[in-house]
C-alpha cells in the first residue's frame, strides 16, 4: 500500500467521537480497495492536542508497531502524522453481555494475551467489553491500547512491575468472562478470580 496521507480520506465514518478528556476520535476510511481504522486527535482542543493526545497517539502507535503478527491484534498500517495512525480495520462487533461463546474464543483470547506479553506489552484494560471485538468469523481481536504499557526487555521495572500488570490483565480477562459467559468459567478460574477480587481495588484501572 503506498503512503497515506490525510487527503486520502474519502468521506470518513465516525464511529466514535472522542467526547472525553483523554478519548481520541475513531473513524472507518475507505483507502483505494482498503477498509481502515483511524485514530486521531487532531480535532481535539489544541491543549489537549499538542501535549496528552501526542502522547498517547505516539504510545498506541509504539505498542501497535511492537505487536504485528499476532493473529487477533488489528494489523498496523501507517503512523499518518503526529496527530493520527491507522490500522486495519476488523469486520465484526463488540462483545455483549449474555453472549453465546464458545470455549475455543476465551482460549484465543487468553493466547493473544499471552503473546502479547511475550512480547513486554499489557493492556491494562481487559475487563471492558467494548475492547474486545468478535470478527465475522467468530474470532476475538483485541483493540485499543490506550491504557497499555510496553517494556523494555530487562530492568528492575521489567522484573518487578510487568508481572504485576501481567495478574491486572489475567484477572480482568476472568473478571469479563465471568460477566459475559458465567457457564464457560472452570472452578479453578473461579478460584482466581476471587482471589484477585480481594485486590482488585488497590488498581485503579480493574
Amino acid at each position: 500500500m503506498a503512503v497515506i496521507k490525510r487527503t486520502d480520506f474519502k468521506d470518513p465514518v465516525f464511529l466514535v467521537k472522542g467526547n472525553k478528556f483523554g478519548k481520541p476520535d475513531l473513524y472507518q476510511v475507505k483507502v483505494g480497495e482498503h477498509t481502515l481504522m483511524v485514530k486521531d486527535v487532531r480535532g481535539k482542543s489544541f491543549f489537549f492536542r499538542w501535549t496528552l493526545g501526542l502522547w498517547l497517539i505516539r504510545n498506541e502507535w509504539k505498542i501497535y508497531s511492537r505487536l504485528v503478527g499476532i493473529r487477533g491484534i488489528p494489523r498496523a498500517v501507517e503512523r499518518v502524522d503526529r496527530f493520527a495512525f491507522v490500522t486495519e480495520f476488523v469486520h465484526g462487533r463488540p462483545l455483549q453481555r449474555g453472549e453465546s461463546l464458545t470455549v475455543s474464543f476465551f482460549s484465543d483470547l487468553e493466547r493473544i494475551l499471552h503473546e502479547i506479553h511475550l512480547r513486554g506489552v499489557v493492556h491494562l484494560d481487559m475487563r471492558h467489553k467494548g475492547n474486545i471485538l468478535i470478527s465475522d468469523q467468530g474470532d476475538p481481536y483485541l483493540i485499543d491500547f490506550n491504557s497499555s504499557v510496553a517494556f523494555g526487555k530487562r530492568g528492575w521495572i521489567r522484573h518487578w512491575i510487568f508481572p504485576l500488570f501481567q495478574r491486572v490483565d489475567y484477572g480482568g480477562m476472568l473478571k469479563l468472562k465471568a460477566r459475559v459467559s458465567p457457564t464457560l468459567m472452570t472452578p479453578e478460574e473461579t478460584a482466581s478470580l476471587r482471589r484477585f477480587n480481594r485486590i482488585r481495588k488497590l488498581w485503579i484501572f480493574n
